[in-house]
């Protein structure tokens, strides 16, 4: 299936299939047709026993990034497609929530992948679609940088007191923090008016009005091409920075405000190794023999 489709494309899946999804995985792109594969073969390759969906919101790209979506959507009925415009990354992401129905999302950008097969397994391990036991949030490590290169990247671990110290500024990164969707909609999704720190803001309102339990899993389950539009140099940096105060600032006052965006700062200092970027394509050659017709970017 190809074109513009809505938010249900008919074929895509039925209500029944998805009735006990534990996990949607959400990602957004425009013209990323040279990262993209990876995400996607990342996702389709990791061995799970548990129901998944992968939802790919693409907001009008004008290169391949579309041709390759509908290419692994042909072998993967788990694929669900959503083309049509929107407003920005936030909004995007957005209709990805709207459009989840697996008890777990996980937004995982279109230049990151999943560092191993078993991933998904690990951070969801225990958790049984409905358990009583289901923490709110599962939260693991990413690395941040260019897969074999040597210089500087980033190890966004979580910290140790995330769950436990509330309210000073510590933070998980997106791409490996699984949320209950029941409470990614009570806070209203992500602010799209936001261009830089919508993820940053809306995790510091769960942890403020909905106190979620959280999960730490400790090791590595995404990676993150380096550049991207929130990292991309200090003005950028600083916006997000900005955007952070001004919501923190209503919420909780000007002087705490200050005070978590310091320390969120702090923690992004800490995170800066040097040396050889770990973690690479382990699913290159997996994928090429999936999918005809091309073969995985390297």
């Amino acid at each position: 299936m190809t074109g513009t489709t809505g938010c249900r494309p008919s074929g895509s899946r039925s209500d029944s299939a998805s009735v006990n999804l534990l996990l949607s995985v959400v990602t957004v792109s425009l013209n990323a047709a040279a990262t993209i594969e990876r995400t996607l073969a990342s996702v389709a390759l990791q061995e799970v026993s548990f129901g998944i969906e992968h939802i790919c919101v693409d907001g009008g790209s004008s290169d391949r990034t579309r041709a390759v979506i509908d290419r692994w959507a042909l072998g993967d009925p788990r694929i669900l497609r959503i083309y049509e415009p929107d407003k920005g990354i936030f909004d995007a992401m957005n209709k990805g929530l709207r459009a989840a129905r697996g008890e777990y999302v996980l937004f995982l950008n279109a230049d990151d992948f999943l560092v191993s097969r078993d991933a998904l397994a690990l951070a969801l391990r225990g958790c049984d679609y409905g358990g009583a036991d289901n923490p709110d949030l599962i939260v693991g490590d990413a690395v941040m940088g260019r897969i074999g290169q040597v210089g500087l990247w980033r190890h966004r671990r979580v910290p140790r007191l995330l769950g436990r110290v509330r309210g000073f500024g510590m933070y998980p990164v997106h791409q490996a923090q699984f949320s209950k969707r029941r409470l990614l909609q009570a806070v209203d999704g992500f602010d799209a008016r936001l261009r830089l720190a919508a993820d940053i803001n809306q995790y510091y309102d769960l942890e403020r009005r909905l106190r979620p339990s959280t999960r730490r899993v400790g090791v590595d389950l995404a990676f993150m091409e380096a550049g991207g539009a929130a990292n991309a140099g200090l003005s950028a940096i600083c916006r997000g920075s900005y955007e952070i105060y001004r919501h923190l600032s209503v919420e909780v006052g000007a002087a705490k405000a200050a005070l978590m965006v310091l320390i969120k700062t702090l923690q992004s200092i800490s995170e800066i190794r040097f040396g050889r970027c770990p973690h690479g394509y382990w699913f290159v050659s997996e994928g090429r023999t999936r999918q005809s017709g091309g073969g995985m970017a390297k």
